[in-house]
């Protein structure tokens, strides 16, 4: 069975606890799952060519998910990318983008390179090559339009992720279904209505999933670092690749 590689970009949560960078991850060397403040700097630490990124797919539209997208924009318009990329996320995802780097950025959008804005709704699977994926609603912040974690399918491999979200039955089914699950653990037993925990929801995620199957915890407080005995459960760490 073919290996699935991820590559995080960070696994920090919206504090950087600890200096640890905010949550983001390749996969394949391809595909970027969110877009957090230091993603440039995070993939040219990790070598990877940044214009080898065929999509960036985005969860929800919070800063740590979100606002390193202007300077990805910076470096395809100015370093000579060709190739044409597209942009996942829910909806509005192109508005806030175009918003924010007017302010910042005015003439990011004056560029060769093509971008395909893609939104995400939940129960339609979008295909980019070998890849497809199905958007999932998550709970997470009610004042964002729309909250999603990801099912996704790459060659054979199943892997899924979570985004940013309390225990819901979009987190389980994920679960259920993965043969990799990246899965947020925003800290060890902080309870709120947003975020899971290592303590209470976790061991729930662990058991909903087969018995062969990877959980890989992000978006991490600096004090989570014992998974207390769950099988083949991984604390994953800045810049670390791992392979399954």
């Amino acid at each position: 069975m073919a290996e699935l590689e991820f590559s995080f970009i960070g696994s920090g949560n919206a504090f950087a606890p600890g200096g640890m960078c905010w949550n983001g991850f390749l996969v394949d060397r391809r595909f970027l799952f969110e877009a957090p403040p230091q993603a440039l700097m995070s993939l040219n630490r990790l070598g990877v060519g940044v214009d080898d990124v065929e999509a960036v797919l985005l969860s929800h539209h919070h800063g740590d998910h979100f606002l390193g997208l202007p300077f990805l924009l910076l470096q395809w318009k100015h370093m000579g990318r060709t190739r044409p990329v597209r942009i996942v996320g829910p909806p509005e995802t192109e508005q806030i983008a175009r918003q924010v780097c007017e302010r910042t950025y005015p003439t990011v959008f004056d560029s060769p390179v093509e971008i395909e804005w893609v939104e995400a709704k939940p129960g339609e699977t979008l295909r980019f090559g070998d890849l497809s994926v199905e958007p999932v609603e998550v709970k997470h912040d009610r004042k964002l339009n729309l909250n999603l974690g990801y099912g996704c399918e790459l060659g054979t491999r199943q892997f899924a992720y979570s985004g940013d979200s309390a225990m819901c039955d979009g987190i389980l089914d994920l679960a259920r279904r993965s043969d990799v699950f990246v899965s947020e653990c925003s800290s060890v037993s902080e309870v709120t209505d947003v975020h899971m925990n290592l303590r209470d929801d976790i061991p729930r995620v662990r058991a909903a999933m087969r018995a062969d199957a990877h959980l890989l915890l992000t978006h991490l407080s600096d004090d989570v670092r014992d998974v207390g005995g769950l099988r083949d459960t991984t604390i994953v760490s800045d810049f670390e690749t791992y392979r399954l």
